[in-house]
């Protein structure tokens, strides 16, 4: 009989994490653990995702009864040669392939993880990495391919078209799409043969205390909101600028509130209107999405957006850029929001959402029954274990 346990790799691990593949790959697991199947996790030290230091301790813990296993990362060494490498690849000049590989090097990684891997491969059935980005992936699925699956949560962004990563996509097993946008895009990159399917993420209907929110972080009146992590790659200069533009040509007594991740940079004379909450646990997140007015996702580079699926659980309409596949595909076909392409269409779509509050609800209730409808966690797990059906019958 061969070996059951699965073994998910992400790159970070634990309920301080704040990010999208984490979040997701955590909720698959606990997911997986209550339905009786054996789980384990595999991952580095980290906890900040800037600067990469290891924040626990190596060794063995247990994480909500599951064991999760970490290894230290090695030191960045963000040197000249790394940083010009990089900076050709965003400016999607060609690099070559020998350069690739020794800037992968540099992106993250563990050799005490890679060895690990390499030496207990036998014991498990199966080892699916996430995202497909880091050195930890890269390295993982080459030391022990026959076994290896990614959760890719890939981006249209210029480091998906170097040759590494089109070799990292068709050495693994399968691939475990968050989307159909996400599936697409990867088939037009990497070949349309290319093994796998959308397995993303479950969702289940839950309680919330709005007032308690507005009570402990002293909010009143409509807000916009924001989670997850507060950063340039995500837009949130852009959501920040176009808030502050819109009070200052509307005089409108709205607000925004931030929480995640990452530095912000507020005006000082928009102090009084832009909050920043930062990291909050699931209990106040979800007392968040049922305070708010409505959410905002600025983001153009998404393979999912968990947190546009769990606002709409909460019933609260959606803003999104219109330039991000993923979350205006969501959009268009929930009819669950509005979107925006620059700050005329933004300010045009955040006066209407405010105005009109029926429209409000009505959009918070189609996204409601569209995350129902197609994000059951009993088609999520049905979908996973046949990606692992079909990358073992490819022996």
């Amino acid at each position: 009989m061969g070996a059951e346990k699965v073994a998910f790799v992400p790159v970070r691990y634990g309920p301080r994490v704040v990010g999208g593949a984490e979040a997701l790959t955590r909720a698959l697991v606990e997911e997986l653990d209550s339905r009786g199947w054996p789980v384990e996790v595999i991952t580095t030290c980290a906890l900040d995702p800037y600067s990469w230091t290891n924040h626990f301790p190596p060794g063995t813990e247990t994480v909500h009864g599951i064991t999760v296993r970490r290894f230290p990362t090695e030191s960045r060494k963000y040197t000249r040669k790394v940083f010009r490498t990089e900076t050709r690849m965003l400016q999607g000049k060609r690099v070559s392939r020998r350069r690739q590989e020794f800037w992968i090097r540099s992106v993250v990684t563990s050799e005490a993880m890679c060895r690990w891997l390499g030496e207990h491969r036998d014991e498990y059935r199966a080892f699916v990495f996430a995202p497909y980005l880091f050195g930890t992936t890269y390295l993982g699925v080459l030391e022990v391919p026959e076994k290896s699956y990614i959760i890719p949560c890939l981006h249209d962004e210029p480091y998906a078209y170097q040759y590494i990563y089109r070799k990292l996509m068709r050495s693994a097993r399968g691939l475990m799409f968050n989307s159909v946008p996400e599936m697409e895009l990867a088939r037009r990159i990497f070949g349309e043969d290319l093994p796998g399917r959308v397995v993303g993420m479950g969702f289940s209907p839950y309680g919330a205390d709005g007032e308690r929110f507005r009570y402990k972080y002293s909010i009143e009146g409509d807000f916009i909101l924001y989670t997850g992590r507060r950063e340039i790659a995500k837009n949130t200069p852009l959501l920040l600028r176009y808030f502050c533009n819109f009070l200052e040509n509307t005089g409108r007594e709205v607000s925004l509130a931030l929480t995640g991740a990452g530095q912000v940079e507020i005006p000082f004379s928009f102090r009084n209107r832009v909050i920043d909450v930062g990291f909050v646990d699931q209990r106040d997140l979800r007392d968040a999405y049922a305070a708010a007015t409505l959410i905002c996702h600025p983001s153009t580079k998404e393979s999912f957006s968990i947190m546009i699926l769990e606002a709409w659980l909460a019933g609260l309409p959606c803003l999104v850029h219109g330039d991000c596949a993923v979350t205006r595909h969501h959009v268009e076909s929930s009819g669950g929001g509005l979107w925006f392409t620059d700050y005329p269409t933004f300010h045009e779509a955040l006066e209407f959402l405010l105005d009109h509050p029926a429209a409000r609800a009505r959009m918070g209730e189609r996204g409601r029954d569209y995350v129902l409808a197609n994000y059951s966690w009993d088609e999520v797990v049905r979908n996973f274990e046949t990606v692992l059906e079909e990358g073992e019958a490819r022996g």
